[in-house]
């Protein structure tokens, strides 16, 4: 801590943020035509496996992707980037994508849902399951899905299947997932009214073990926190961030004081400004750099996270799941 009494800004938190930009200007040389958020998308899967982007590799990637797929392919819309971007990483990118479209092709009892969503799934699955447990985790996956359904039909989408994903390759049981969401949602509602936002957070909530108590009102601290310090989070769907940092073994003191040294940094770097950018979004990414800095990569032993085996990417995962749904929202 500095004389000033404030936390020094942490250096593994400030390489992240700048691992964002430089990720960010080497995906631009590929997609020029595309928006910042898909260059933020791709920019934040890197960051959260702790690779730099590879232009050449991405581009060799793209036309794997146009050979295996047709024009008007769900694969060349809005998930086109965090597709090449994840195939790019894989040892073999055409297994990769092959892969995921076997998977999309498991999911065809799900026929009226948008096609988008469903890669989005396919890839959390296949990031995070051997082959022959597929079929059981689709099932999983599937059931969840319905137990929001159930819950909460009114809310419940097609942009909740990714989510749905994400919950079934935990090694939790479906029920108590369903269960904990439901709790969660009943105690963050009266903190965060807008209750797709709040759905999704409680999505997050439930993978944290913690007492649901304790974990919702670590959450409404972190959030008061930050709006006392000048730096308030937003209440959408960047929201379902902020839940990955009640698996933080930090006081909320010292989470707030990082994501504020982020959120600031970011702001003197091209394209982060509050005109280009908004103030909420860059707050979203420097929260995401924080959890990013402190669950490694390499790391399954974090006991927040205890034996699931979403230690390696959930706050990537979570990352890529809400901004391609912002995009797929309001496209």
């Amino acid at each position: 801590i500095d004389y000033c009494g404030r936390f020094e800004m942490n250096t593994i938190v400030r390489e992240k943020c700048d691992l964002l930009i430089k990720n960010k200007d080497t995906l631009r040389q590929v997609f020029r035509l595309d928006g910042d958020m898909m260059m933020l998308a791709g920019s934040s899967f890197y960051v959260g496996i702790d690779v730099e982007a590879n232009a050449d590799k991405i581009k060799y990637c793209e036309q794997i992707l146009k050979k295996n797929t047709k024009m008007l392919s769900e694969f060349r819309g809005n998930v086109r980037i965090p597709v090449l971007c994840k195939m790019a990483i894989a040892k073999e990118p055409q297994d990769y994508l092959i892969s995921v479209q076997r998977i999309v092709g498991q999911m065809k009892h799900l026929r009226w849902m948008n096609g988008e969503y469903k890669v989005l799934a396919a890839m959390i699955i296949q990031d995070h399951e051997d082959s022959f447990a597929i079929p059981a985790i689709i099932d999983k996956m599937t059931n969840i899905f319905h137990g929001m359904k159930e819950t909460h039909p009114w809310l419940t989408s097609d942009e909740d299947l990714p989510f749905a994903a994400m919950l079934a390759v935990s090694d939790l049981d479906t029920d108590r997932l369903i269960e904990e969401m439901e709790a969660c949602y009943q105690m963050i509602i009266k903190t965060f009214p807008d209750k797709n936002a709040s759905q999704s957070l409680s999505h997050v909530l439930a993978i944290d073990p913690s007492k649901t108590v304790v974990k919702c009102n670590r959450i409404r601290d972190i959030f008061a926190t930050l709006k006392e310090r000048k730096h308030k989070f937003g209440t959408g769907y960047e929201l379902a961030i902020l839940g990955t940092m009640s698996m933080l073994e930090f006081s909320v003191e010292q989470i707030v004081e990082e994501i504020i040294e982020a959120d600031d940094y970011l702001k003197t770097k091209k394209g982060f400004g509050n005109f280009t950018m908004g103030e909420k979004r860059r707050r979203m990414y420097a929260a995401l750099m924080v959890m990013d800095a402190h669950i490694p990569p390499a790391s399954r032993s974090h006991q927040a996270l205890l034996n699931s085996t979403l230690a390696l990417v959930i706050a990537m995962e979570i990352c890529m799941i809400l901004i391609m749904t912002c995009l797929l929202y309001t496209s």
